[in-house]
């Protein structure tokens, strides 16, 4: 009835403020909005947030769902055909931004082949997830710009959705390269034509957190200037919510990078 009511007499913008300050706004993405000024520091926390790191592994419940009946999103099998590319034998593969570690069942179904995984995420909420969902594996907290990993010490990293939420990306790429031995992975990237790369402001299962959208022509730039060849590049799930904000088409894709 409240919801009701709100929707008829209400703008747009009240609605969603209202909605936030009531917990209800657990939308995955919304109240998108460009940023001109200094990020401020408490969007660079909002992944940290327990209710968001619940609120995503409820999201994707039905999703993996979907893929376990036969019906695999955009995203998954782009990864799944990702690490196939690369013809690794057995990889140990260092998910960074793993979340609750979705990849690592995604990759089980729909690579099927033996591979090992260690997960790690900034947000020790989601590696408290990750434990839960599977056990048997490594779950590690660390930050994507500073990775807390040896030099050349995995076959594949994946940066599992993470560089679109991170102001250091620049940084985490070149992290990315110092710890894999062959293979980066740069996993549902979201890309523009016509504007230079953004950054944003959003709301992420209810959370204000920071999105950039890579220019398509600089990311290949901000690869090859870390010494990552790229191998190819594969369309993934599509950023659609952001098409009004930013006046174009946004594409998502998942990067193949060989160390040079």
């Amino acid at each position: 009835m409240l919801r009701a009511a709100a929707r008829r007499v209400l703008p747009v913008g009240t609605r969603r403020a209202l909605k936030r300050w009531l917990g209800l706004d657990h939308d995955v993405s919304s109240g998108c909005e460009i940023l001109l000024n200094d990020v401020h520091p408490k969007l660079l926390l909002g992944w940290k947030d327990r209710r968001v790191a619940e609120r995503q592994d409820t999201a994707f419940a039905p999703v993996l769902q979907q893929m376990r009946e036969g019906r695999p999103r955009e995203d998954f099998t782009a990864l799944a055909a990702a690490v196939r590319l690369t013809g690794a034998t057995d990889p140990l593969i260092v998910e960074v931004g793993c979340g609750s570690a979705w990849n690592a069942e995604v990759l089980t179904r729909l690579w099927n082949r033996p591979f090992r995984y260690i997960g790690m995420d900034y947000s020790p909420a989601m590696i408290a997830l990750a434990r839960r969902r599977d056990s048997k594996r490594p779950y590690l907290v660390g930050d994507a710009t500073t990775l807390p990993l040896r030099d050349r010490s995995c076959d594949i990293l994946l940066s599992g959705t993470i560089l679109m939420h991170l102001l250091g990306y620049q940084a985490a790429i070149q992290e990315s390269r110092r710890v894999a031995r062959r293979w980066c992975i740069f996993h549902t990237v979201p890309v523009v034509t016509m504007r230079p790369t953004t950054i944003l402001k959003k709301f992420a299962y209810g959370s204000a957190v920071v999105e950039i959208v890579f220019n398509a022509d600089e990311f290949p730039s901000l690869l090859s200037n870390s010494g990552l060849r790229l191998r190819d590049v594969l369309n993934s799930l599509p950023h659609e919510y952001l098409n009004e904000v930013l006046g174009e088409p946004i594409t998502a894709r998942t990067y193949v990078c060989e160390i040079v």
